[in-house]
Formats: C-alpha cells, structure tokens, sequence
C-alpha cells in the first residue's frame, strides 16, 4: 500500500511538458550521451518549435580544428579561430544554409516559420572532417540553440568523441616495399596499433601466390580456405601461433606483433613469383583498416 501511495506521489509530482514549447530529440540517444564517433553511428535529430522557428544555430566545440568549419560560414563573427568556436546560423547565413543543403538537409530563411527541422550532426561533422587526419581520443561538441517567434527557446549539447582506427607499421620497411626472399633476411615483424581494441583480425593470401604457398596456407585453416581468421580458426592458432597472435591473444587488444618471417622458410620449396597477403583488422567501434605484404621468390 505504502508503494502504492509513492507511486501516485512521484505520478502526481511530475510537471506536465507544456506542447507549445520547443524541443529537440535525438531519438535514437535521447539522453544526449556522448557517442563514438563509429560507422553507423547514428546524428539525426528532430527539432520541433509549435511556437514556429526564427532562430537556429550550432556552436561547434572543435578544439584546434575550429577553421575547418569557416570555409563553410559566410558571417565574419560567427567563424571559428584559437579562441572562438565556429558558430553555424542555420536560418539566416546564406553559405552554411548551401552547406547544409547540399547534405540533404532543410536550411535557410525558408525554416523561417516552420514548426519541424531534421538536421544529421554526424554528416556535418564528417563533412568538415572529410581528408583531415584527426588526433586519437578527439571530443567535439555541438551546441543547438533555438528560438520561437513567441520568444520560448531550448538549448541541447550533443558530445562526440574520436578513436582512431587500426594502424599498421614496419619496422625497416616503412613503406612496405616488396620484400625479395632470394635477398639477405630482413626483419618481416608488422606492429598493428588500435586504440579502439580488436575485435577482428584476417589474413588472406590473395590470387596469383606461388602453389606451395597456396598449398600451405589451406593446410593450415579449418575449411581449407585462403582467409586466416586469427581470432576463430583453431587450425590457424594451431599450425600459426608462433607466428601470429590467434584468438584471445588478439581480441581486446591495443597493440599486436605478426611475423612474417616463415615466408623464409617456406621459399625454398617456392617457384619465381610474388605472394600476397593482405591483413584487415576490426576494432570494437567497427573502424577497420587494411595493409598489404608481399614477397617475391
């Protein structure tokens, strides 16, 4: 019974949202929490002003990327710099109302009046990030301030932050050049970075390799195939483990080594040709990059 009453009590104690208010949703965070900046992840939010909208802007939290919205910003005070965040007047800018246009959304003195608006933050944020290398563990934030025509308003701060994809390096070989196995040896150990921790990692010996190769490598995955799955192929963390880190060695991780250097072993047996394996690897926000090594006999 007592429950009963605290129930009611809580019921009754909440404030009625009034419907001539404005609002902005993020249905698909409607808490506004923070999101990795993740393929798939998902920007659009609604904008509702019953009251009928006159202003709209978005000031964007970029740190030491802030110019990057300028070329994009038509008035002078509302461009980004060391000191000042980029702010984008929706309504009343006629250069971020053709920016916004152009990704498909609504823009310009024609949102003026209306009571709904959709803008997606994510393809802004990429758009102005498209080609710039962006500095591992980035926050962005992006501030929507609106106003009606009745003079209600309603403000909401959405939070992003950046993780950067798997990398790959080689020691010795920085620009992954060919490796000559008839040569003198050279170190053929590669160093996957991933600061968003592997969640897959693959090697797949691509066509045109030496038969022997071939030969080898199907041996050595459980469906005979030329794709080596090091986190679940029992029959690559069988026969390749020494060389490769396999299954819980490799998920979770932030920093891998793989060694190549079998390809020594193996070129005697090797006709003339040139063997390629290309290496993917996933993180946990989905990011995947991919890198070639090649040896030749």
């Amino acid at each position: 019974m007592l429950a009963a009453v605290l129930a009611a009590c809580v019921f009754s104690c909440q404030k009625p949202v009034n419907p001539d208010l404005p609002t902005i949703e993020w249905p698909s965070n409607t808490s506004f929490a923070q999101l990795e900046l993740a393929p798939g992840v998902d920007g659009a939010i609604t904008i509702s002003a019953p009251g009928k909208l006159d202003i709209l802007t978005i000031t964007m939290g970029l740190g030491d990327y802030a110019i990057l919205a300028n070329p994009y910003i038509g008035v002078s005070s509302n461009k980004g710099s060391g000191k000042n965040s980029p702010v984008l007047d929706v309504i009343d800018d006629p250069t971020v109302a053709s920016f916004l246009q152009n990704l498909g959304m609504s823009a310009g003195p024609g949102l003026r009046g209306k009571t709904v608006a959709n803008l997606n933050l994510v393809d802004i944020l990429e758009k102005l990030f498209q080609g710039q290398p962006v500095q591992n563990n980035t926050s962005f934030t992006m501030k929507i301030d609106l106003k009606d025509q009745a003079g209600n308003s309603k403000t909401a701060t959405a939070r992003f932050h950046f993780t950067s994809a798997p990398s790959f390096t080689w020691d010795g070989n920085a620009a992954f050049n060919t490796v000559d196995l008839n040569a003198a040896k050279m170190p053929c150990k590669l160093r996957i970075t991933a600061p968003g921790k592997i969640e897959a990692l693959t090697v797949t010996l691509e066509n045109g390799a030496d038969n022997r190769v071939v030969s080898n490598v199907k041996n050595r995955t459980a469906n005979g195939g030329t794709v080596m799955d090091l986190v679940n192929d029992e029959e690559v963390a069988k026969y390749l483990s020494q060389f490769f880190p396999t299954g819980t060695a490799v998920t979770g991780k932030t920093e891998l080594l793989m060694d190549f250097g079998f390809m020594y072993d193996w070129a005697p047996d090797m006709g003339t040709s040139t063997n390629v394996f290309t290496i993917k690897a996933v993180d946990r926000n989905g990011k995947d990059t991919t890198a070639q090594v090649k040896f030749k006999k």
